[in-house]
């Protein structure tokens, strides 16, 4: 699924779609049209003769930003079209937009694609698709991914009008076959489940034998239930491929196994694992014997050089155009900030004396109005109190709270099970564990049951912090006997309570699972303290991360307060 990156995760999905087809048709270079999309691109045989790989090449980009139906808006997907069709024309595509399509346009809009450009055998047509996908557990207990044109509805909120809206992968499997072109080349920048395609590694073989045989390959940017930026890291390491990053065995072309072994280890990389690429080939003996082919820049002399170096300088000048309105911005901002830090500086010794009275007697400041409040077992109680947080990145925030009674221990798998009915838990097993994979909503509905309510954001940390003012509630530089991350979990949760507690006797604040909170607003939810899967910069006290409250993950778990 495709998040808001953290300041904007793309909540479900970018989905990158490419079909690309191969001919294997000889024809003379002299016979080819000198304008871009009706080039023949060339390429080398084992004998050292050029031959053509493509006559034309075609392009259909889908991009889907705004939505209708519950759906949060997608501000990245418009930059990414642009980035895409203008590296695309780069190949020598001829390309086609299409903005926020509803289900019956993008259905005619791929259709109609098809049946003009998809019919000849020598042609290569791309299409490219970003926005929304999704996966849903279908009743025989596979997934189905789908792709969200602009007037399908949430799931969550309409299943039924959802399924009636949704372009499921089989769909698109159907219009691969339809094209009588030899290869097919998909990638899809997001996360979500499919079965038709297996994970295979192809032998290397020479450029001219790939082009001759028929072959249908995918790429996923993605897992399902994988959060994937809304600044797309797949766009930019897909462009990166093509503009040569991509040619792994330094031929000059770039095939479709060694996009997809260079999305892998790439996207892998720089999302610091939060996002695992998938390959392979779709599940067809007569489909699966090629490999797609992008030939780089300098492989053909077709006259599209001095096309693309006037739009590259066009291009630059409308970069050049928005850098000085970005830092117009930054300069008008850094004069509020100025401006913000004079009138912070007039209120500091208020606020300082209002800090420091609250740290130094408790009774005092507490914001309670019962200081004999006693709590039930495994719970400890928290002081209320007025202090300084952090917010919308790392403004000061004035934070005032009450006293609670909090759990001692992230909630188990074994106690979410007694009360629910079920474990949700991606790692199972071990019923001391924290309970995770559960979204906001299974987590309000636990504490409610309980009598108990989820922790707003300030509360939690005014639990974790214990009166501190360091990095870590227990000083400033990261000490792992006190957290589960990702330099020591072992790449899973682990039994509650086994770190040293903080202060007032609170285990896992930090690390092991994100937990919930009740803060944030209806589509987005803050949760706090960090992961088995975290590094150690992200995991201080005031470091904070955002969901859609229906959102599930294995790094996701909570703790109640009352």
């Amino acid at each position: 699924m495709k998040a808001k990156s953290f300041n904007q995760m793309r909540v479900t999905v970018n989905i990158l779609f490419l079909l690309c087809f191969i001919s294997s048709f000889i024809q003379p270079r002299a016979e080819a049209a000198i304008k871009r999309g009706a080039a023949p691109i060339p390429v080398i045989d084992s004998k050292g003769n050029q031959v053509v790989l493509y006559k034309e090449s075609h392009a259909l980009i889908v991009g889907i930003s705004e939505y209708s139906s519950g759906w949060p808006m997608l501000p990245g997907v418009q930059n990414d079209i642009e980035q895409v069709e203008f590296a695309l024309k780069e190949n020598g595509f001829r390309t086609v937009v299409l903005s926020n399509p509803s289900h019956d346009a993008l259905k005619k809009a791929i259709e109609n694609f098809i049946n003009e450009h998809g019919q000849e055998v020598d042609n290569r047509l791309l299409f490219y698709f970003a926005g929304h996908g999704h996966t849903l557990k279908l009743s025989f207990g596979e997934d189905m991914g789908y792709f969200v044109p602009a007037d399908a509805p949430h799931p969550q909120q309409d299943k039924h009008g959802f399924l009636s809206k949704g372009l499921n992968m089989e769909l698109m499997q159907v219009y691969a076959k339809q094209v009588q072109s030899k290869h097919a080349l998909f990638l899809f920048d997001s996360c979500f489940s499919g079965s038709f395609f297996s994970m295979t590694r192809s032998v290397p073989a020479n450029i001219s034998y790939k082009t001759s045989q028929p072959v249908r390959q995918f790429i996923t940017s993605g897992s399902a239930n994988e959060l994937v930026p809304d600044k797309s890291i797949f766009r930019e390491q897909f462009i990166a491929a093509l503009r040569g990053e991509g040619d792994l065995d330094s031929d000059n072309y770039v095939t479709g196994s060694e996009l997809g072994e260079f999305l892998q280890k790439n996207v892998i990389n720089y999302s610091q694992g939060s996002q695992h690429p998938q390959y392979g080939k779709m599940r067809n003996p007569r489909l699966d014997k090629g490999d797609f082919v992008f030939p780089l820049k300098g492989t053909d002399d077709t006259g599209q050089t001095v096309d693309i170096l006037k739009k590259e300088k066009k291009n630059l000048n409308v970069e050049q155009e928005r850098l000085e309105i970005e830092k117009n911005r930054l300069k008008e901002a850094r004069r509020l900030a100025m401006q913000r830090k004079q009138i912070e500086k007039e209120r500091k010794r208020l606020k300082q004396e209002r800090m420091e009275i609250a740290s130094l007697d408790p009774e005092e400041r507490s914001t309670s109005t019962d200081r004999g409040q006693k709590c039930p077992e495994k719970m400890a109680l928290v002081d209320g109190r007025v202090f300084i947080a952090e917010k919308d990145g790392g403004i000061p925030h004035e934070a005032s709270v009450k006293t609670v009674c909090i759990d001692m221990y992230e909630v188990t798998q074994r106690q979410f099970e007694f009360l629910m009915g079920e474990n949700p838990s991606h790692f199972s097993g071990v019923s001391s564990r924290p309970v995770e994979n559960v979204s906001w909503h299974q987590a309000k509905e636990y504490c409610q049951r309980l009598g108990k309510r989820l922790p707003t954001e300030w509360e939690w940390e005014n639990a974790a912090r214990s009166k501190k003012n360091t990095s870590y509630f227990w000083g400033n530089e990261f000490n792992p006997d006190f957290a589960w991350f990702i330099g020591n979990s072992s790449s899973r949760t682990n039994p509650v309570g086994q770190k040293n507690p903080n202060p007032i006797g609170l285990f896992d604040m930090i690390g092991n699972v994100w937990e919930w909170t009740d803060s944030g607003e209806k589509n987005l939810k803050y949760l706090r303290g960090g992961s088995w899967n975290t590094y150690e910069k992200n995991m201080r006290t005031n470091d904070r991360r955002q969901s859609d409250p229906s959102f599930t993950s294995s790094t996701f778990g909570f703790r109640c307060v009352q």
